[in-house]
């Protein structure tokens, strides 16, 4: 097993929990996002009883725990008459509990995927409801974890049932940072671990599927092109496991994202989702992690102005680079279409958005704590019309676009530009970023600071100029660092 990555926030937060009084924690997130990992680390060096629910029966699950309570503590009269419902098995974890309290311990309970067992026990979410309030009246310390990747089902059996306002913290666990995602690919340049983030997003398992020890190039054709490969055909997995029945209309309106479709009236014609449901499976998607619904900062959620694109880079060069190629795929002609359709386009592809994503989580973790950048920020990207300086006695406009700004109040503070591209920076970015900014709201030149993102670092004029204009520069190795 790899070495455990990041989540040091939700392992804090855990651990500053665990002791001596009743705890429930909910923590759920989408398939392979690494719940399981995260509470098999808490867990470690624990007293507890750790039970991940598989489908099937209730009788089939129950059997599975008597296991789990065997191998946290023999039990004869329990070996001899294994759990026959769920009022004995949270009898015995209540006795359990008790018999911890005695020792002068907590208890640590995991129920992971426990959507699984409330469809085959539905009353299960208000039996342990009543428990939970025996326990906190008995002073026992158990720290109940219930974990699930099924959304659609942890939503309606645990954040919007009785157990929700029962808990004491919850989190749904997000994909990891580009720089977390980086630590898989530990002797790579920063540009590689980056392509690599935007090609796999920062879901654990998808990253462990490439091989470190290889190049990016390789991997891309033996662990994401190849048939046979887990990352060939999970999106289809993935999608058929979290979604259920809705699959196939999910998939349609991710396919039709992909294909560039960015408006809610766009997205329902292309898929032929019907414009008063779409909002629906759009906000699902969302939830999942998979679409993200951006619009200027500033403007408001609610603005004409937002669109809706991609969120998951996996799903996005899985859409580009093998569904679109399934045909030549299937025919395992991998190695062809590397060449043919990946190659020289994969630069295009990790600039837009993987890389102004990435430089947008870099300038928030800056703000406040690299002394060039301002010291309080909202971080966001603009987009809008200014005026057309080629036809400069009219009142036409163009849409005018910033990849990064950040906003102090009403006060733009900070703007800038990412620029993923073979060769030093010389200005270019620059040239184009100034005649824009002017015309975003709250622009102060003697307040708003200028920062250039370069993959490739910049020339030795563009940074004599910088230091003399006092604009930041960054390249992709700080990104890193």
């Amino acid at each position: 097993m790899r070495p455990f990555v990041d989540r040091n926030d939700e392992i804090q937060a855990l651990e500053e929990l665990w002791g001596p009084t009743f705890q429930l924690a909910l923590v759920w997130g989408r398939r392979r996002v690494g719940k399981t990992r995260l509470l098999q680390q808490f867990a470690e060096g624990k007293p507890a009883i750790f039970y991940q629910a598989d489908e099937g029966t209730a009788t089939e699950q129950l059997a599975r725990l008597t296991d789990r309570l065997l191998a946290y503590r023999e039990d004869a009269a329990l070996r001899a008459q294994p759990l026959a419902n769920w009022d004995a098995a949270i009898a015995t974890l209540v006795r359990l509990g008790r018999e911890a309290k005695r020792e002068g311990h907590p208890l640590l309970i995991v129920l992971d995927e426990f959507p699984r067992l409330v469809l085959s026990t539905p009353r299960l979410p208000s039996l342990l409801q009543g428990t939970i309030d025996e326990v906190k009246r008995e002073d026992l310390p158990l720290f109940l974890v219930l974990a699930g990747s099924q959304i659609g089902l942890y939503e309606r059996h645990v954040l919007h049932g009785p157990l929700f306002g029962r808990r004491t913290w919850g989190e749904q666990l997000p994909p990891l940072t580009y720089r977390d995602a980086g630590e898989f690919f530990p002797g790579w340049t920063a540009a590689d671990k980056l392509r690599a983030w935007g090609l796999l997003g920062g879901i654990p398992y998808y990253l462990e599927q490439w091989d470190p020890a290889r190049s990016l190039a390789w991997n891309i054709v033996n662990r994401l092109l190849r048939k046979g490969a887990v990352l060939y055909d999970e999106a289809e997995l993935m999608l058929k496991e979290e979604l259920g029945t809705d699959a196939s209309t999910y998939f349609s309106i991710l396919s039709a994202v992909a294909a560039g479709a960015t408006r809610q009236s766009e997205i329902a014609d292309k898929s032929g989702v019907a414009p008063s449901s779409v909002s629906k499976y759009l906000n699902q998607l969302a939830r999942l992690h998979m679409l993200e619904h951006i619009y200027p900062i500033g403007v408001g959620e609610a603005s004409r102005r937002g669109i809706w694109q991609l969120s998951d880079h996996y799903l996005r060069a899985w859409f580009r680079f093998v569904r679109a190629n399934r045909t030549d795929l299937e025919a395992r002609r991998a190695e062809d279409v590397f060449r043919r359709c990946v190659r020289d386009r994969l630069d295009e592809f990790i600039s837009k958005p993987a890389f102004e994503d990435a430089v947008r989580d870099h300038a928030r973790r800056s703000i406040g704590s690299d002394p060039e950048f301002p010291a309080t920020a909202t971080i966001g990207a603009w987009w809008g019309p200014i005026p057309d300086e080629r036809h400069p006695a009219s009142k036409r406009t163009r849409q005018g676009e910033i990849d990064l700004v950040g906003y102090d109040g009403k006060r733009l503070v900070l703007a800038g530009e990412a620029k993923w591209r073979t060769g030093q920076e010389g200005g270019e970015a620059l040239h184009r970023l100034q005649p824009t900014v002017r015309h975003v709201p709250g622009y102060d030149p003697t307040v708003t600071r200028l920062v250039l993102y370069a993959r490739d670092g910049f020339t030795d004029a563009l940074r004599a100029r910088a230091q003399t204009e006092g604009i930041i520069l960054r390249s992709v190795e700080d990104l890193y660092r």
